[in-house]
């Protein structure tokens, strides 16, 4: 992680920034050309790839496109001061990081200084080390995905939940789905016709909210609202963030 943060500077291409990281290391030839046990990358890759995405979730970089990388105003903070303590444990403190680790589910305090990639392996099935693996690469893509929607704007983001709505089913393919969303449309972004007479609708609603800004009840309460105004008896809300507990516990 510090070799990766070091290079970030300047915008860098992860593809890049392997061969220089290489480099610096002295790898042999071999040890390049290692690759993980499932034979799709090398060794060398995926620890760069993965120490990208840990930085990238803890704050110290951000992805402007896809494939690269470069420091965030947090990241030259520690690149300035604390570079030569950069470690999984570092980012643990983090609370970015710490929001991280709990959306993966790991079984584990976030405040233990160990990793999940830390377990020694003799300890667990080989169903469990695939499951484990599976579950982080899930979990880092999905992160991906998220941060792509918030690189873009608000009506992208309405086309795109309109389009996984009628892909999820709430439209048959011969019926029409629209995104509404602009000036003036009462708080609907979209409408999906489940009927080709428009007898049956489904009403959207579509936050692109950043991950710390939850969704709490007068966001709902105002969505209501506006369902009742059209006499809608369906509506689907859905934010790129997160509802608060309490609206999850009623």
């Amino acid at each position: 992680m510090p070799l990766v943060l070091s290079r970030a500077k300047t915008e860098q291409r992860v593809r890049d920034a392997v061969a220089a990281i290489a480099d610096a290391l002295n790898l042999t030839d071999e040890e390049r050309n290692e690759t993980i046990p499932s034979g799709q990358t090398t060794l060398i890759s995926s620890r760069v790839a993965w120490a990208v995405t840990y930085l990238v979730q803890a704050g110290l970089l951000k992805r402007p496109r896809r494939g690269h990388f470069v420091i965030t105003k947090e990241g030259k903070s520690v690149l300035d001061s604390d570079l030569q303590s950069l470690d999984l444990a570092y980012l643990k403190k983090i609370p970015a990081f710490i929001d991280f680790m709990n959306r993966k589910g790991t079984n584990k305090a976030v405040s233990d200084t160990s990793s999940p990639t830390e377990v020694p392996q003799s300890d667990k099935s080989p169903e469990e080390i695939i499951g484990s693996a599976y579950q982080e690469l899930e979990t880092d893509l999905k992160e991906q995905i998220l941060e792509r929607i918030l690189q873009n704007s608000p009506s992208f983001f309405e086309h795109l939940v309109v389009r996984l709505l009628s892909s999820l089913g709430y439209g048959r393919s011969d019926t029409l789905a629209e995104v509404m969303g602009k000036v003036g449309d009462g708080g609907i972004d979209g409408i999906i016709h489940q009927d080709k007479l428009g007898l049956d609708v489904v009403y959207v609603q579509a936050k692109r909210y950043a991950p710390e800004n939850a969704v709490s009840r007068p966001e709902l309460q105002a969505f209501v609202g506006t369902l009742a105004g059209v006499s809608a008896h369906k509506g689907v809300f859905v934010t790129t963030s997160r509802f608060s507990p309490r609206l999850r516990t009623h």
